[in-house]
């Protein structure tokens, strides 16, 4: 089974200007630490950073030349598609959608969950309950393709809610902590994220950082982190403008997971 890891990366963003180029530690960028972090993954055999042909991408020719992994550019708005063009040209069984503004991609589990898709004959994976921007996306590619032949790839940002959709493709999930975190956040969006994630990495003194690491700083009040858990409140936006709160949509991801195959990898 090959396997095609796909970073989603654009170097445009509003409000955190290029970010995935900010320095997450002296000399080494957001995607730069993500695709080290991503060369630990037994069973990823490429690695690709997925963006734009808009000139204002290209830049990231030379992250994908000094991080020795290959690039692909594609459609600017349609992410699905990029990622179908690496799938079909190096023939992959499985592809990882990673987006580049998450650095802490968890990713010590990707050998466990693509083993997990593989086992059960699953065409998605992702993990539950750990902070936002930690789940990498694990998808058979032949779902993917059937997944681009049925949606408008023009909302293809949205593409977990079209994948992670047990009612249309076998899905499932592992659980890798006994307590809920999935209102902390490690994605990084705006400078206070980039504030957060750098103190991390001081905290923790060292790249080899996990999940578990992660939370633990969290927990620790004595560090004084900004920002670190998300409001349960207000709306989240869907495809084609749909706004829906942040109860419905939490409600909804659990019917989602509990109509999933589940699995439980924790001690």
């Amino acid at each position: 089974m090959k396997t095609v890891a796909c970073i989603i990366a654009r170097t445009v963003s509003t409000r955190l200007p290029i970010k995935v180029l900010r320095d997450l530690t002296p000399g080494t960028t957001m995607v730069d630490f993500l695709v080290q972090r991503l060369k630990t993954v037994q069973q990823i055999d490429e690695i690709y950073i997925c963006t734009s042909t808009q000139p204002v991408d290209d830049v990231l020719e030379d992250v994908a030349i000094r991080n020795k992994v290959k690039l692909y550019r594609g459609s600017e708005d349609k992410v699905i598609e990029r990622m179908i063009d690496v799938g079909t040209s190096e023939n992959a069984d499985i592809v990882l959608r990673i987006t580049a503004d998450n650095p802490f991609t968890t990713t010590e589990y990707i050998d466990d969950q693509i083993q997990f898709l593989i086992d059960n004959e699953l065409d998605y994976s992702r993990i539950v309950e750990v902070p936002i921007g930690a789940s990498p996306e694990v998808i058979r590619f032949s779902a993917l393709k059937d997944c681009y032949s049925k949606m408008d790839p023009s909302v293809s940002e949205y593409l977990m809610l079209f994948l992670f959709e047990p009612k249309t493709y076998k899905c499932g999930v592992l659980q890798v902590f006994e307590e809920d975190y999935s209102n902390y956040t490690v994605t990084v969006d705006t400078p206070i994220d980039l504030v957060r994630t750098k103190k991390v990495l001081e905290i923790f003194g060292s790249h080899d950082i996990t999940l578990k690491d992660i939370i633990a700083i969290y927990k620790d009040a004595s560090h004084d982190l900004p920002v670190t858990q998300f409001a349960m409140a207000g709306d989240v936006k869907l495809p084609y403008g749909k706004m829906v709160s942040v109860a419905e949509f939490s409600e909804d991801m659990n019917r989602r997971k509990q109509n999933s195959i589940i699995k439980k990898v924790y001690e």
